[in-house]
């Protein structure tokens, strides 16, 4: 379809129609409009400062959280650890009693001596040691002589064994304290990614001096208090494995929290990130408006003072040429030829300067229930004659035939459906149809809905994104004003205006606009 200002030759032109009202311009103090890209670039780097403090804050919280989980559950290990030890300081010091006062003393009593390489005091050393540790969870208790060697063990095969005394032995004899070291199977940091452990992975090895107490009077021959040192393990996996339980809850609970912050963050960042991207092209569609407006203002300006001076010659030099016409026309033939030029000419700036007044003079809308269908009804019979000269058929459906009631000005929405009927025939030339399609939608508004579809060539592809920019024009002599000011008249009217082509070819022209509840 060829787009143009809709204006014929021989026709009287329509009614005017209402132009863009000027647009203040917002200025800063210094009385200067503030430039459209400052505003985008200071909009999205003011996002992005909040966005990339919201990703610090929640990063530092990650941070401090997991540390705060990692020292809790060290905490609650350094606590069981310390009440096994507690424990096993305890159990120390009942075995110290009950072997001194069980078979230190009867064995002196009896045998004079401590000897462990006598079967019958071995065997009673034995017995007592099993019947205290039963029930205390207590693995491979030994008692080593001064010189490392095993004297007894709870593990037969240990017996005299002096080549793998931990250095824990000498350590407990000087500072008569319990040493304790932890037997780990594997490392700790390991064992917190184990869904379970497997028992004696981790084994607290408890090494005390084994103390003469002189309760009787009784002393060793050397007259030393320490006869030995005993040493025994116990398996605290268990506990272990409970700190290491409280200490991935703390952490799987403040992951989760964070987890549930992120996805709340990334939401509404993401959010903010839509209504930003929609709030800057609606921002950018108002200045591209806003610019248009003061262009279309500007333009506006100059044509009101140049009107009067362009209209007033030319009406004198068409009024005229016309009277001319009449006196030469069988007279001079050829001098009446350039007259009707001169005032053909004449006629067509005439139109011209209308047209530019048309889109770029204000005009108040009068709104009034109008029948948009019985507008379309005398466009149609205006046009009779050139649908008839050119052979092009005209097919109503929907409810073009039925009333159609809006609010609206009846001569602007006569020059909007002008224009597009005008295109459409310029576009088909010779021979074609052209179809007005019409129907009342009522979801979620009440509005009437027209498509004008004509079988010419249609819109080309790379000029559909300028066809309602004014002054465009794929007409040879046309002044690109028939579209724009047909979408200035729909959008006064609170409509919308659509330009596409027909999956069967051709053009198709929609408009949009609500509909009268009265």
């Amino acid at each position: 379809m060829q787009t143009d200002s809709g204006g014929h030759g021989r026709k009287t032109a329509p009614p005017s129609v209402t132009g863009a009202a000027q647009v203040p311009v917002r200025a800063d103090k210094n009385n200067k409009a503030s430039p459209p890209g400052n505003e985008k670039a200071d909009s999205v780097r003011s996002f992005g400062v909040v966005r990339s403090l919201a990703w610090v804050a929640l990063t530092l919280t990650l941070l401090l959280s997991i540390a705060v989980s990692i020292y809790l559950g060290n905490t609650a290990s350094k606590t069981l650890i310390a009440k096994n030890h507690t424990f096993a300081t305890l159990l120390a010091d009942y075995l110290n009693n009950q072997i001194y006062r069980r078979f230190t003393l009867p064995t002196i009593s009896i045998f004079g001596r401590i000897a462990l390489r006598n079967p019958e005091q071995y065997r009673q050393l034995d017995l007592i040691i099993k019947s205290i540790i039963q029930g205390l969870h207590v693995e491979n208790l030994r008692i080593y002589a001064k010189d490392h060697t095993i004297t007894y063990s709870t593990n037969d095969a240990d017996l005299g064994k002096a080549d793998d005394a931990p250095p824990s032995i000498d350590a407990a004899v000087t500072s008569e304290q319990p040493i304790f070291d932890l037997d780990a199977a594997i490392p700790y940091r390991w064992a917190f990614f184990r869904f379970s452990l497997e028992p004696n992975t981790f084994r607290l090895r408890t090494t005390t001096p084994l103390r003469m107490e002189d309760l009787l009077g009784f002393s060793l021959s050397n007259g030393e208090p320490v006869m030995g040192v005993l040493e025994f393990s116990q398996d605290v996996t268990s506990d272990i494995e409970s700190a290491i339980r409280f200490q991935q809850l703390i952490l799987g609970v403040t992951l989760l929290g964070l987890g549930i912050l992120m996805g709340l963050l990334l939401l509404l960042v993401r959010r903010a990130e839509r209504a930003l991207a929609i709030r800057m092209a609606e921002e950018q569609r108002l200045l591209l408006e806003l610019h248009q407006h003061e262009k279309l203002a500007g333009m506006g300006r100059v044509v009101a003072s140049i009107a009067h001076e362009i209209r007033n010659p030319l009406g004198i030099i068409s009024s005229s040429a016309e009277l001319l016409i009449k006196r030469t026309v069988k007279a001079e033939p050829t001098i009446s030829r350039i007259l009707q030029a001169i005032y053909d000419e004449a006629k067509r700036l005439s139109r011209t300067v209308s047209d530019f007044l048309d889109y770029a003079r204000p005009k108040q809308l009068k709104a009034e229930r109008v029948d948009a269908g019985a507008i379309i009804g005398q466009v149609l019979a205006f046009l009779s004659p050139d649908f008839a000269q050119r052979d092009i058929d005209i097919v109503r459906s929907g409810e073009i035939d039925s009333p159609l009631w809006m609010d609206g000005d009846k001569d602007l929405l006569y020059r909007a459906f002008y224009n597009i009927m005008s295109n459409a025939i310029q576009a088909m030339n010779n021979s074609g149809i052209l179809t007005i399609h019409a129907e009342c939608i009522h979801v979620p508004v009440p509005v009437i809905h027209l498509l004008f579809h004509d079988t010419g060539p249609g819109f080309l592809e790379e000029n559909k994104h300028q066809l309602l920019d004014p002054f465009f024009t794929t007409k040879e002599g046309g002044t690109g004003l028939g579209l724009p000011i047909v979408n200035s008249i729909i959008n006064s009217h609170g409509g919308t205006l659509t330009l596409t082509n027909a999956p069967e070819g051709g053009a198709q022209v929609g408009i949009t606009v609500p509909q009268s509840t009265d």
